[in-house]
């Protein structure tokens, strides 16, 4: 897949001390010149926490035999793991500087009945023989090999029986040094029998690589480190200070139990700031999440705004569909809603909202910059003071300050959100249905929805539902079993019935919500344009009563009452109320979460 450059690569290494230094310069514990480290943009390392580690050593061990993990990987030593584009998640594996390889979730696998994960080696001279899955050339085509040339079945010798195709093996001369690394095209006794054809896919050869002696602990690495994280604190405090002295509103932290929203608070607290906590519970929170944010805000005496989505999430499910990465209803109905609606109830001049916002998250964060307005949160002012971070400056920075963040970081998430979120990978939903009993509601939902739809099983097991769109990559490998369901999931969430303006106007909840258009006493309702009214017609009808128009009301003149309505003694007819709506033509391809604390 393409790359995707959304900054500057910040990861350089001290060889002297062997660890990671966030930035250009020198190791601050040692005063040696650190070296740029070769990743894959865009570079949002992070630490590999004890879980990570575990599933990267399980699975080494499952493709060259037991024990073959202690070859590879030291988990004595501070590990990075980089996420690269792929069709699910994929992580490069940073030691001593170096990418060892690579560990990913692959869908084809899953297809196939297999275990999804693969390690994809890099290797290096010197490493041992595996006890499995490997494959051994003659002589006269180890120099082609170390050249680049493929892995032909008339150089092969000898090979695992125990290979199936697709999995990664390793290529071995007859004295047993490691030559190359990649994807089998045939089983292993396929490999031997077959006189002409490619065998194995040439992806690395071996390189010069030598595993350090040293192994210096995450305490170690802070200290390192300490003065350019001194520097991105301070440069984050002057931002702070800046904005608060130009919009002259009251602060609060965005706090979502989440390690940016977390950062973020830190750096206020660092500032002389006590803001007040902005919490939105959406209905789909982990309990450790919810949990967090009590606890941070009862350590630093900090008031707490919450509020309750309640079950907004499973009321309107049936209505929108599951969510999806281009169609996060979910985002508007449990989340910006409430948000508007807390704002408006404790903010009456609008608030200054410092979230944990990075670049390096998407394209939309990276273009949005570290300040903006949310057209669909009236009253807040958002900034973020960590916009040109990484993880990796993030995760130093709370290592330094001894911070409490979110448990299921420690569990293999590299982001924590809700959990029915779209934006996850398949790789963290099945670590959900392994820890999170609750899950199985979200499953039942998805099955009944496949089977309404007459949907395929590798919709739900595949978790097509995360797009409306399915990516091309994804349809390469489904081609045979989409059977245009897919085009029936669009047709679904779009929907195709469009009313008449009779149906429109008889309609009792239209008819109330005109009011913000229209002076009764001064235009007829006749002179209405379709058009006009269609959008109205659509916000009455399918209304969630999720807040976001009635926090965009000035004159208090919008309540709820099986749906919203309009109180036409304090109605201006402004029309403020009607802009954007998630139950009005949702625009798919202009859904992206906008808000995420």
């Amino acid at each position: 897949m393409a790359e995707v450059r959304l900054g500057k690569i910040h990861l350089h290494w001290c060889d002297n001390c062997n660890l990671p230094i966030v930035n250009e310069g020198t190791c601050d514990s040692c005063r040696s010149e650190a070296r740029k480290v070769k990743i894959t943009p865009p570079g949002d390392v992070r630490p590999a926490f004890e879980d990570d580690l575990l599933l990267i050593k399980e699975t080494i061990d499952r493709q060259w035999g037991k024990g073959y993990s202690e070859e590879i990987l030291s988990t004595e030593k501070p590990v990075l793991l980089n996420g690269i584009p792929y069709l699910d998640r994929m992580d490069e594996v940073i030691v001593d500087g170096h990418v060892i390889g690579a560990l990913r979730y692959n869908p084809k696998r899953k297809l196939k009945g297999k275990n999804p994960y693969e390690f994809l080696l890099r290797p290096w001279e010197g490493l041992e023989k595996p006890k499995e899955g490997f494959v051994v050339i003659d002589e006269g085509a180890v120099e082609p090999i170390l050249d680049g040339g493929s892995v032909l079945t008339p150089g092969i010798v000898d090979a695992d029986p125990s290979i199936e195709p697709l999995d990664e093996v390793i290529i071995i001369s007859p004295s047993e040094e490691v030559i190359c690394s990649g994807p089998a095209k045939l089983s292993g006794q396929e490999l031997i029998e077959h006189s002409s054809g490619r065998g194995v896919k040439n992806r690395w050869r071996r390189s010069e690589y030598t595993p350090s002696e040293k192994e210096p602990s995450w305490n170690e690495v802070v200290k390192a480190n300490e003065k350019h994280i001194e520097k991105r604190v301070n440069k984050a405090i002057r931002f702070v200070k800046d904005q608060i002295e130009k919009k002259q509103l009251p602060v609060a932290a965005a706090y979502s139990g989440g390690k940016d929203s977390l950062a973020t608070l830190h750096i206020l607290l660092d500032a002389g700031v006590e803001p007040d906590l902005l919490f939105i519970d959406t209905g789909i929170e982990l309990p450790e999440t919810i949990e967090n944010v009590n606890q941070v805000a009862d350590k630093y005496e900090l008031t707490l705004h919450k509020r309750k989505a309640g079950s907004g999430y499973w009321d309107n499910v049936e209505y929108f569909g599951p969510s999806a990465r281009d169609y996060r209803w979910c985002c508007k109905t449990c989340k910006l809603g409430p948000t508007a609606l807390l704002i408006e109830e404790n903010y009456e001049d609008g608030v200054l909202s410092f979230i944990g916002q990075r670049r390096y998250e998407s394209r939309q964060r990276m273009s949005q910059g570290s300040t903006w307005n949310n057209p669909w949160v009236p009253g807040q002012v958002s900034a973020s003071p960590i916009q040109d971070w990484t993880a990796l400056h993030v995760w130093l920075y709370l290592f330094y300050k001894d911070a409490e963040w979110n448990e299921w970081y420690e569990k293999g998430f590299e982001r924590i959100g809700c959990w029915v979120c779209p934006a996850s990978d398949m790789a963290e939903l099945e670590r959900l249905k392994e820890e999170f009993p609750e899950y199985e509601r979200f499953e039942k939902i998805l099955k009944d929805y496949a089977e309404r739809n007459e949907l395929p099983e590798e919709w739900k097991e595949l978790g097509l539902w995360r797009w409306l769109n399915i990516p091309e990559e994804m349809e390469k490998i489904l081609e045979d079993e989409m059977d245009g369901s897919i085009e029936q999931v669009k047709e679904k969430k779009e929907g195709k019935h469009r009313p008449s303006l009779q149906e429109m106007l008889e309609d009792e909840r239209t008819r109330n919500l005109l009011n913000a258009l229209i002076d009764f006493e001064r235009r007829s309702i006749e002179e209405l344009d379709p058009e006009e009214v269609l959008p109205i017609y659509e916000k009455a009808v399918n209304c969630v009563e999720c807040g976001v128009c009635v926090g965009r009301c000035e004159k208090d003149a919008l309540y709820f009452e099986d749906g919203v309505k309009i109180d036409t003694k304090r109605c201006i007819h402004c029309g403020e109320c009607l802009g954007k709506c998630p139950a009005v033509r949702f625009d798919s391809r202009a859904s992206s979460c906008e808000l995420d604390q």
